[in-house]
């Protein structure tokens, strides 16, 4: 079997696919990685096939705040969906298309397995009638399932009718908001020879699975298995990037960890009121900076030790609490760990995963604004109510490990194909 993976540098976005494309490797699988320059150290560490986008956008460095996602700029919902729309999903759709078909004639694969947000490569999937599997690295983002809330707004689980109600509107504003990004989108599919659609979110139509890079006990006990829907499990590991180790001070006090993020969301100012907030409490913090923060000049606090990289899977289990944005690996490394948890969601999957730690009972939600004051006190209380740690304790019972989340996904994959051969015999 020949597998074409597709993704860009979107932070949490590579290491879902490089995981999935080891594992079908290790069972002797051919496999090809297509994203952006900056990925190919990661891919290679791994002895994976890896290929360079050619007319898609190269989104530069790890972490730049010129590449990627400019979601970051606005809160407003319609104008958040505009910029995805316009950075990846639907702007650069053609680009991503036409290298698609050119990778795919090159390569010839028995199946495309790609991130959620490259349009243009479902079109070309489309073109092609090749079998299209997308991979996700977090929970799915899109309004098309009615298990579950809708993705963004970081809403409970629906209790009652009139919560219903409100996830129902809400999923049909989030597809009407996608349709900012349809005449890109349909001036991308003539290029490639397809007729228009009528909504930007039909082009999900063509995905003959969609593999979920969540747990799906996270996800609200949604079920494992829905129609084309399927959770893998987490699927995250320590980037390359990431090689150094922290040993915290051994003087009886509580290890705190402070990070928000590894690609920029102008997430400065939240971490000095964090770092602020934690001055005078008798804890041992670190905080970790990744890219998007490794030039910023922070002020120096003697109980916080301030690090441009390191390994969280090395950190947070001598933690007893995290403070963090909520993207999806940042809060499920804590919650594997048994590790709670204070999240101040910055956007994208954020407040989602911010909502389901609420639900688990495994920490505090906050806003991103929240004050020195007030971060200090939810810490307090996460760090002296019991009931969180053992919350999140009992959950990470429940996690399955990214080598048996990777095989999954992989499973998932080689039974598209297995089907789809079978069809046409």
């Amino acid at each position: 079997m020949r597998v074409l993976f597709t993704t860009f540098e979107g932070g949490g976005h590579v290491p879902a696919p490089l995981l999935t494309a080891a594992a079908l490797k290790d069972l002797g699988h051919d496999v090809l990685i297509v994203s952006d320059p900056c990925n190919a150290p990661a891919a290679e560490a791994k002895a994976l096939a890896f290929r360079a986008w050619r007319r898609a956008p190269d989104r530069g460095a790890l972490g730049a705040p010129s590449g990627g996602l400019s979601d970051w700029k606005t809160r407003w919902p319609p104008a958040v969906i505009r910029r995805i729309c316009v950075d990846v999903a639907t702007g650069p759709a053609a680009a991503y298309a036409q290298d698609t078909l050119e990778f795919a004639a090159e390569f010839e694969p028995d199946v495309i397995v790609s991130n959620e947000l490259l349009f243009g490569v479902m079109m070309a999937a489309e073109k092609l009638k090749t079998p299209l599997a997308l991979l996700t690295a977090n929970l799915w983002c899109f309004p098309t399932r009615e298990d579950v809330p809708p993705f963004g707004p970081g809403y409970m689980l629906a209790k009652s009718h009139s919560d219903l109600a409100r996830d129902a509107v809400t999923r049909k504003l989030i597809r009407k908001f996608f349709d900012a990004g349809l005449p890109d989108l349909n001036a991308a599919r003539a290029l490639v020879g397809l007729p228009p659609l009528l909504h930007t979110l039909d082009q999900l139509d063509v995905a003959r699975r969609i593999l979920i890079g969540a747990s799906a006990a996270f996800d609200f006990d949604a079920d494992e298995a829905s129609g084309r829907y399927a959770y893998c499990g987490p699927l995250f590991e320590t980037p390359n990037w990431a090689d150094g180790t922290a040993e915290m001070p051994d003087n009886g006090r509580p290890n705190v960890l402070i990070s928000f993020g590894t690609t920029f969301q102008d997430q400065k100012s939240v971490l000095i009121r964090t770092m602020a907030a934690v001055e005078t409490l008798p804890i041992n913090v670190i905080v970790t900076l990744g890219p998007a923060l490794a030039d910023a000049k922070l002020p120096q606090i003697s109980n916080v030790r301030v690090l441009a990289q390191a390994s969280h899977d090395d950190i947070v289990p001598q933690c007893a609490a995290v403070i963090c944005h909520g993207g999806h690996g940042t809060v499920l490394r804590p919650l594997k760990h048994g590790v709670p948890l204070v999240v101040m969601p910055m956007g994208r999957d954020h407040a989602d995963n911010a909502a389901r730690v609420e639900w688990l009972g495994a920490g505090v939600r906050l806003s991103e604004r929240a004050s020195s004051a007030r971060i200090k006190r939810a810490l307090v209380q996460v760090l002296a109510d019991g009931k969180y740690r053992g919350n999140a304790r009992s959950f990470a019972k429940r996690l399955s490990d990214c080598d048996v989340s990777s095989r999954r996904a992989a499973d998932g994959i080689a039974s598209l194909v297995r089907t789809d051969k079978a069809l046409a015999a």
